[in-house]
């Protein structure tokens, strides 16, 4: 007892250094860093909290901003001239929140998955250092919120496998149904959740109790992610046209391999194997399907089967994201990591359970290794020989799983790549060494693995356990086969050997991963510190805009189309919410919707009666004045 209140003691302190350390950076974290969707997002809370005109052409999803939107309702935040940083603050206290929990419940699966404390330790520490849970104080966006769903979600699936057969199970369908839908209110391409869980729910045949539950889930989720999208007119048509076009040649190939090598490369292999165990798992149960009739969850224990559906979801998003990704030339485009990002975590905690819960080692598992190896490997040589075509500067918010690479190798996509193959290879041969030492300490090797994973035949070799449903053959020893007392091993002994031989390879693997994430954590944090002070020194002018909304009666403010960007109307939509903001085209003769007109550092060239008002320091544009909102000399 003493022991469990040491070791409980310590999670929670860890939890609450980790919550503090978010908190403190989410007060000094400056302007947006990944424009339009930051402020797009919130642009949603703004409006439902009661502060502000309803965004236009949002092009996101809701979930987040309704997430945020009571923080601004409780904080008035109305009350102030500008309000950008004050709303951006609240967002990021609801990604630190959302970062925290998704640590316990990484650690939360771990336990359930492995039975052991120390995987759950490891799943935990790798949710608190990966760079798509330790940037939630950086960047106000539904990013932490996909890898905490994608964690609850699997949560679920865990759940409903160890309650199979049970009058409970069917309400963890339900949660995880729930959950895969709600998901798509956060961002549209969490919609492999759902067919994820759908498939899973098949492959473990479940009951028609349990399908009620998961379809009744499903309906509760959907219904109101719809009601979402449609009071916040966010429905992601355009992208849905978009994915709709076919003529994209072999391109989703190489971006496809892309996300698979960086998925690789920045969880130290780990997510790679996680990956391919997962859709192991699938292959043997469609191989078993014909002649399998062994009723509730298929015989598949929680491991399993979140496993498969981690690695289906994550699939899906790895093609989709493919599918999506073409047509740029950006460099990051060709290895990207922010759309696989969400499953890296899960996926990394499944690879460490599969690895410290399985019995001597079979076949089938090298050829878990040999597959990651071999993946990698062709990613690798895709990846760099189709690194000319993508020649445009990358950017550094989309890679942050792998930024060391990326910033050591100054972007260069060949290098990068190498360095992503060489970081799965690591991972590989420390899977391997675990898994030799595993088969050779394990005293208990014949017993069945916890996971319940299925086998590949379905009969027993003579050397393996019979059905799980039978007694082991060495839990109840008959007296004839018990040994002698000189022959009777050392127990303490043996479980020695068991606890330091796998788990000794297995420490120095996620050590690995834990120096890759803490690392890249740093390096991102110190990036986005950057951006954030740009990005708060291109909207300096908005307070000198408020000012004529309080004592002029301002409505709107005018955006030049033509030589400003387009972030930079949500930039300042951001900090003045309770105005209309209009694009125009000054070049064409457009009459703006007022005086007050964003444009960019030469418009007096071209405009004669234009009155520069305020620079802004670190972007090319600036305030200007256009009396009677005419530009003259047009």
């Amino acid at each position: 007892m003493q022991r469990v209140f040491v070791w409980f003691t310590v999670a929670m302190a860890a939890l609450i250094a980790v919550l503090a350390g978010h908190l403190v950076t989410a007060m000094s974290a400056g302007g947006p860093v990944a424009v339009p969707d930051v402020p797009a997002y919130l642009s949603i809370a703004q409006w439902v909290g009661g502060d502000g005109l309803a965004p236009t052409d949002v092009p996101f999803q809701p979930g987040y901003g309704l997430l945020v939107a009571p923080l601004v309702a409780v904080s008035q935040v109305s009350l102030l001239g500008t309000q950008g940083e004050v709303v951006h603050l609240l967002g990021l206290v609801v990604n630190s929140l959302a970062a925290v929990a998704a640590v316990v419940v990484a650690g939360r699966l771990g336990f359930v998955w492995a039975q052991r404390w120390w995987v759950a330790g490891a799943a935990g520490l790798i949710a608190a250092v990966h760079p798509s849970l330790s940037s939630a104080s950086r960047i106000a966006w539904s990013e932490t919120l996909l890898g905490l769903a994608v964690l609850l979600a699997a949560l679920a699936v865990a759940g409903a496998a160890l309650h199979a057969g049970t009058a409970t199970s069917w309400r963890w369908w339900g949660r995880a149904g729930l959950l895969a839908n709600l998901g798509v209110a956060l961002h549209a391409r969490m919609v492999v959740l759902v067919v994820a869980v759908v498939m899973t729910a098949l492959a473990c045949r479940i009951s028609r109790r349990d399908w009620s539950g998961l379809v009744g889930g499903l309906l509760v989720g959907g219904t109101a992610a719809a009601v979402a999208l449609t009071l916040t007119h966010t429905w992601p048509t355009a992208r849905l046209n978009e994915a709709a076009q076919l003529d994209r040649g072999v391109e989703p190939i190489v971006t496809v391999s892309g996300q698979l090598l960086a998925l690789g490369g920045g969880t130290v292999g780990l997510g790679l194997l996680g990956l391919i165990a997962g859709l192991g798992i699938a292959v043997r149960l469609v191989r078993r399907w014909p002649g399998n009739n062994t009723g509730s969850s298929n015989g598949i224990g929680p491991l399993a089967a979140s496993a498969l559906f981690v690695s289906l979801g994550a699939l899906g998003a790895v093609v989709l994201g493919g599918w999506t990704l073409t047509g740029s030339d950006r460099a990051d485009a060709l290895l990207y990591g922010r759309y696989v990002d969400p499953w890296a975590v899960p996926l990394a905690a499944v690879a460490i359970a599969w690895l410290a819960t399985r019995r001597a080692r079979r076949r089938r598992d090298s050829r878990v290794l040999a597959i990651s190896a071999a993946v990698a490997l062709a990613a690798c040589a895709v990846v760099i020989g189709a690194a000319d075509a993508y020649d445009a500067p990358s950017r550094r918010i989309m890679t942050l799983s792998f930024s060391p690479a990326w910033t050591w190798l100054d972007g260069r996509l060949p290098a990068v790549a190498v360095a992503g193959f060489t970081a799965v290879l690591l991972g590989v041969l420390l899977a391997a060494i675990a898994q030799r030492q595993h088969g050779e300490t394990d005293p208990q090797a014949t017993i069945p693995p916890p996971d319940g994973e299925p086998d590949d035949d379905e009969t027993p070799d003579d050397d393996e356990t019979p059905d799980n449903n039978e007694t082991p053959p060495d839990a109840e020893p008959d007296d004839d086969e018990t040994p002698d007392n000189d022959e009777t091993p050392d127990n303490g002994a043996a479980q020695a050997r068991m606890a330091t031989g796998p788990v000794a390879a297995l420490g120095v693997l996620v050590a690995a991963m834990l120096a890759l994430g803490a690392t890249a954590t740093v390096l991102n944090h110190r990036h986005l510190a950057d951006v954030g002070a740009v990005a708060r020194d291109q909207v300096t002018a908005a307070h000198t805009v408020a000012d004529a909304v309080d004592n002029d009666g301002l409505a709107c403010l005018a955006h030049d189309r033509t030589s400003v960007p387009d972030y930079a109307l949500w930039l300042y939509r951001l900090e003045l919410p309770e105005i209309a903001h209009e694009r125009v085209r000054l070049s064409a003769g457009d009459r703006p919707c007022s005086e007050l007109v964003i444009a960019d550092d030469d418009l007096g060239e071209r405009c004669t009666n234009a009155r520069h008002l305020i620079d802004e320091p670190a972007a090319s544009w600036a305030l200007w004045h256009l009396p009677a909102r005419k530009c003259t000399g047009v």
